[in-house]
Formats: C-alpha cells, structure tokens, sequence
C-alpha cells in the first residue's frame, strides 16, 4: 500500500514540474454491469417479431404472413373480448396447425390460447376471444399476443412463422363510440372488427370497402387489399 502510495506522490511531483495538467485522481462510481445474459434472437426472426418466410418450411408465397396492425404495434379495444385479423397466405393442406395466444405484458400469465385450421382459401382472417373464455381483458391493461404457424413440411416442434402485437384495453366513450363507426384507426381493433363483420355479412358497400382500404393504407399493406376477406379461422376442440 506504501509503495503505491510513494508512486502516486512520484508521479504528482513529476507532473509539476513537467507543467502537464494534474489529472483528478478521486474514483470514478463503478457502473453495474447486468449478469442476466441476453438471450439472442431467433436467426430467422425479421423486424416487428416475423420469422423469415424464406428460412422456413413453409411453401413459398407472394405475400408473407401479416399482422394487421398499426405501426407502432400497440392497438386499442374497448372490447373484453376483441377480434384479431392476420393475412394468412396458406390453405389448411398447408399447416399441420396455427395457435394463438394471450398473456399479461410481462408474458408470465397466459390469457387464452388455442390452436386452429384454415380454410381452403388464403385470404384475411380473424380470430377472436370466445364468449365462453373465462378470462377477459380488462380495462387499462395492456396485453400481448402472438400467432404462430406451423407448416406440413417442418421437422421440429418450433413454430415456422410467427407474428406477435400489443393490444390495450380502454373504457367505451361516447367519443369512442363515434370514432369506430367512423372507421378510426384510433380504436385500432374495434374499427377494423367493425368494417370486417360488415364486409362479411352484409351486401357489397363501396362506402364500407373503401372504409376498410383506408385502415389498410394506413398501416402500409394497401396491396391486400385486393386479397379475400375470408373470416374467422376454423378453431380446434382441444
């Protein structure tokens, strides 16, 4: 300890009367260093959470599996139990199974979950909460989910693609209210749930159409547009 001492004293008188500046020699705090190591990302996994189509064991598509959701991937319902819409471009020859799941923000407690079928056509589906599920969302709560795929050809027990969102529940307004009849992106899952169930079960209307082409323009998928409108997915009797 003396010696170290004798050597900074050494090294001051040196700086001195060298004229070099006295560097402050008082302990920098010692920053903590996380041990909690990082676990890396799926090799096949591309920006907002997809698997890479082209790493899969999925037959290659014109269009790749898609969330419809907004940028910033955190929508809002007003619904205990929403509806989600994804663009899935496989048949049911295509898939050994799809799931879906709920869970808390911090993915520890599970929601709902299911698996499902498609039908014979690709197109835009939707998967929703069923009113028999006895867990809801609740208001003010922000949840996550993902939909992953599982195609015929694959070898392993990983899902092949997989799409993942946030969506968050609010009260029901009166302001609310008008903005999903208005087809607000605001009200991200309840407007587009509202423009589909129309599409789906009511005559042709070029006023709904085009309502339904604005919300995909608005998040950046205009071309599927131009896909099927196909509807909710065929869910298993687990």
């Amino acid at each position: 300890m003396y010696k170290v001492q004798l050597q900074l004293v050494l090294t001051l008188i040196l700086a001195i009367e060298s004229g070099l500046p006295i560097v402050n020699w008082t302990h920098s705090p010692v920053q903590q260093v996380s041990k909690t190591p990082q676990t890396p990302p799926d090799p096949n996994t591309t920006p907002g959470g997809g698997l890479d189509p082209s790493n899969s064991s999925c037959k290659q598509t014109k269009q790749r599996l898609t969330a419809l959701i907004p940028p910033k991937n955190l929508g809002l319902t007003t619904s205990a139990r929403p509806t989600f819409w994804f663009y899935i471009p496989y048949i049911s020859e295509d898939i050994k199974r799809g799931e879906f799941v709920i869970l808390t923000q911090d993915e520890k407690t599970v929601i709902y979950e299911t698996t499902f079928q498609l039908s014979q056509t690709p197109g835009i589906v939707s998967i929703s909460v069923p009113l028999s599920s006895k867990s809801v969302l609740e208001e003010s709560k922000t949840y996550r989910w993902f939909l992953r795929i599982y195609c015929n050809k694959s070898r392993t027990d990983r899902a092949d693609l997989v799409v993942d969102g946030s969506v968050k529940r609010v009260k029901m307004t009166v302001e609310r209210e008008r903005l999903i009849n208005a087809a607000s992106p605001d009200i991200w899952y309840d407007s587009l749930t509202h423009l589909g169930d129309v599409l789906l079960t009511s005559p042709p209307d070029e006023k709904f159409k085009n309502d339904w082409n604005k919300l995909l323009e608005f998040i950046g998928i205009k071309e599927l547009s131009k896909e099927p409108l196909v509807g909710p997915v065929l869910i298993n009797n687990d």
